[in-house]
């Protein structure tokens, strides 16, 4: 974790996105749900933070999908803010 949070030290990236719960909860908060607080923003140290599904969960439940469509708008329009 210590050579990633160099490299975001280095690249100093507007957003983050966690693709599921192990990369939110070693990123966002060790009690991280990912169930529960998917597509939700926060902000870290200037930096704004989302998890999302990850894509082997995506493949395995498909009722997740229409959820994580959700999320990637929020994360386009997201993008889309910090851009301006």
């Amino acid at each position: 974790i210590s050579y990633l949070r160099n490299q975001v030290a280095l690249i100093q990236p507007k957003i983050i996105v966690c693709l599921g719960r192990i990369a939110a909860q070693r990123i966002i908060a060790s009690d991280y749900r990912i169930t529960k607080e998917h597509g939700l923003w926060l902000e870290r140290n200037g930096i704004e933070v989302t998890a999302i599904y990850h894509p082997s969960a995506l493949l395995r439940d498909l009722s997740k999908r229409p959820e994580t469509f959700e999320d990637l708008l929020k994360i386009r329009k997201k993008l889309q803010e910090v851009r301006t």
